[in-house]
């Protein structure tokens, strides 16, 4: 037994205890906060600590004598190497979802579950499908048994200021105020950290990577009450808006009367119960901020330009670099591996007065890393970079005008035959999204087969979702817009800002993603189309060029003359031939 499994074993005997102290079954468990962040602070990382898994969503069941661990196809592989397959057994979350395992496992038994960090939507979801078994709200199920747990961050707020948010706080929450009645209700309670940031026009730093702080809010016709740690404060809060403990929020929620909207998708299951406890009917409702925040402003799209223009600069000095350095290091013995590749990137982007840190943790995998979705290289024992194996890069900045997100897959050698005909339909399916109009209003999901459609032709497809909403130096994975097959009921409007990445995964050998992020404009009355906000030259090397229509080719064409156009008068000398060289016309190229 390896110490890391020794580790594991303890902590899920431990926890095994605790439940048959406190009469209970077992317990459900996911990787969200009470915030529902995809990151959460260290504080709150309990399925990390338990099993060692480190990505971003996970659901377990621990019972007397059995535990689940369940991931999506971004985090098989992953899992099977990150949590002991001797501790826990495997599953797919949407394939076999938790409900079924505890109404086969715990069926008419006491399981324990957070109602802090399920959701209303889906603590009801497990209820009715659970046949039988009893959910108990414990919060916090891990308090009794981490002993050393890391304490909840207290980084400080700062403003965000109009000319890059476009409304002031006033205005929106006068905007708030007049949903909120005509929903019928007396209050909203947001619980969303990245939404109270935007209605309050500040930013934060309590997760890495994620510029919120971390708090609820509580909006009444006359009265705001922000629940954030006081020290946090290093700005005061907008005008009349009061500030009460974190601790206060569920109490003061009891204390509310007549109808209290929330979103039911993103509130946790605490937050009804709380409400019953009082003399406040809950009222379920739509995500109107989530939905507000989701179209950007002029300012604010204004704002991402300038943020990727920061970011094609680094991202085309990186290119430069890739392709000289890895001939040069290749020549002389002098390995690059994941690690190096990944923080050059950084200090590239770095250089701009504008970055603040990366908006997620970059992905640069080699060879059989890139069919693991949400790779990221460790310091040490990274994959070296090699001419004969491509290279998967996803990553991104926050910047203080916005944030980005782009994958480019890069080619240092001829690639087999199979490989380049499945590159191609990716390729193939980016562009047939990339140039689609359609009407105002069309939902994510309608358009999804249009990217998948060249996979699909070859009997393949990918387990992710094709894009998704990014926000204003907020969450690079904004809600509620998903490309996606499963369905998605949120019109799509102009000026929503989103990703289109579709890709291909074959375990233990290669994979490959083409990802700009994109905004929605009006094309002609009624009809949207996407226009690229990331200006990154695309490796043509990875594809069969003939196989593509004139259209496509035209396509790539007028795409890297955008990118030519607008970012190599920003580069040295050396980097601009290198970018005019990588977005010359594909006619100019041997095919």
């Amino acid at each position: 037994m390896t110490a890391s499994t020794n580790i594991h074993a303890e902590r899920l005997a431990a926890l095994r205890a605790e439940l048959a102290l406190q009469g209970l079954d077992g317990v459900i468990l996911t990787t969200s906060d009470a915030f529902q962040n995809e990151e959460a602070p260290e504080h709150d990382r309990i399925i990390h600590w338990l099993t060692g898994f480190s990505g971003s969503l996970a659901h377990a069941l621990v019972t007397g004598d059995e535990a689940i661990f369940l991931v999506d196809g971004r985090y098989t592989i992953q899992a099977a190497r990150q949590v002991d397959g001797c501790l826990w057994q495997h599953g797919h979350l949407h394939d076999s979802p938790l409900a079924q395992w505890v109404a086969s496992r715990a069926g008419g038994k006491r399981v324990a579950y957070d109602p802090m960090t399920w959701t209303v939507n889906q603590a009801e979801g497990l209820r009715s499908r659970a046949k039988g078994a009893e959910l108990v709200p414990l919060v916090d199920p891990l308090a009794a048994i981490w002993h050393d747990r890391p304490p909840m961050p207290k980084a400080p707020i700062r403003a965000m200021p109009l000319s890059e948010a476009g409304r002031s706080s006033a205005d929106k929450l006068d905007w708030l105020r007049g949903q909120v009645a005509r929903l019928g209700a007396d209050a909203w309670v947001e619980t969303r950290p990245d939404n109270i940031a935007w209605l309050f026009n500040c930013r934060g730093g309590d997760v890495a990577m994620n510029p919120l702080p971390l708090s609820f809010a509580i909006i009444q016709p006359q009265s705001t009450i922000w629940f954030i740690d006081p020290d946090k404060l290093a700005i005061p809060a907008p005008e009349g808006v009061c500030t009460q403990e974190i601790a206060d929020f569920l109490p003061q929620l009891s204390a509310l009367t007549g109808n209290v909207a929330f979103d039911a998708a993103f509130a946790p299951d605490a937050v009804p119960v709380a409400l019953g406890q009082g003399a406040a009917s809950p009222l379920p409702g739509p995500g109107v901020i989530t939905l507000e925040k989701a179209r950007k402003t002029p300012e604010e799209l204004a704002g991402f330009r300038r943020a990727h223009l920061e970011d094609a600069v680094a991202m085309a000095k990186f290119g430069h670099w890739l392709e000289g350095e890895l001939a040069l290091r290749s020549a002389t013995n002098q390995p690059i591996d994941e690690w190096e590749a990944s923080e050059t990137l950084a200090r590239f982007r770095a250089a701009s007065p504008r970055y603040q840190e990366p908006s997620f943790a970059t992905i640069a995998a080699s060879g059989g890393n890139a069919a693991l979705c949400h790779y990221a290289p460790a310091p040490t024992d990274s994959a070296i970079l090699s001419p004969d194996r491509i290279l998967l890069c996803d990553s991104g900045g926050q910047y203080d005008c916005g944030t980005t997100d782009v994958t480019r897959t890069y080619a240092f050698a001829l690639v087999p035959d199979d490989m380049r005909r499945i590159a191609t339909a990716v390729l193939k399916g980016f562009i047939a999204l990339s140039s689609a109009q359609f009407p105002v209003g069309t939902f994510p999901h309608q358009l999804d087969a249009l990217a998948r459609a060249p996979i699909w032709a070859l009997g393949l497809d990918y387990d992710h979702g094709t894009g998704h909403d990014v926000g204003h130096n907020l969450l690079v994975h904004e809600h509620p817009h998903r490309l996606g097959k499963a369905a998605n009921p949120f019109g799509l409007v102009a000026g929503n800002v989103m990703t289109i990445e579709p890709g291909y995964y074959e375990e233990g050998r290669w994979g490959i993603r083409i990802e700009n992020q994109v905004e929605l404009i009006e094309v002609s009355p009624g009809f949207l189309g996407f226009k690229p906000l990331t200006l990154v030259p695309i490796d043509l090397s990875l594809f069969d060029l003939a196989a593509l229509s004139t259209r496509e080719q035209a396509w790539i064409d007028a795409y890297h003359a955008e990118v030519r156009n607008h970012i190599a008068p920003l580069l040295g000398t050396e980097a601009s031939e290198w970018l005019i060289h990588q977005t010359a016309a594909i006619v100019e190229r041997d095919l």
